[in-house]
């Protein structure tokens, strides 16, 4: 039940959020320092995405906190990780960064 109230309650404020935007008497526009704080958003994500794939948390055989795990990552995931990370630091576009790491992982990962 407590799952099913935490979806409903995500739904509900991800709707709102977002409606919020749409209604013609709310004008919101942000300061200069959210909007460069918000600038970082794509790149926050993109590392959420890949962070985890890469480093795991095992508290299963008694050892806690981070390890690297290439036998749960392959070197095809590491290395595509590792390309996109740079290119974020570079401050390459993120939608460029998506396409060619994910695309340098499909190549790593159907070609060796």
């Amino acid at each position: 039940m407590i799952i099913w109230l935490s979806i409903l309650g995500m739904a509900i404020i991800t709707f709102v959020n977002r409606y919020l935007f749409f209604i013609e008497g709310f004008r919101f526009k942000p300061s200069a320092q959210l909007t460069r704080f918000l600038e970082f958003s794509s790149f926050a994500i993109l590392t959420a995405i890949w962070a985890p794939i890469i480093f795991v948390v095992d508290y299963g055989n008694g050892t806690q906190g981070f390890e690297f795990n290439l036998e749960h990552a392959g070197l095809d995931y590491l290395v595509a990780t590792t390309a996109a990370a740079l290119m974020t630091v570079l401050g390459v576009r993120s939608i460029i960064v998506v396409v060619l790491s994910t695309g340098l992982f499909f190549c790593l990962r159907w070609f060796l």
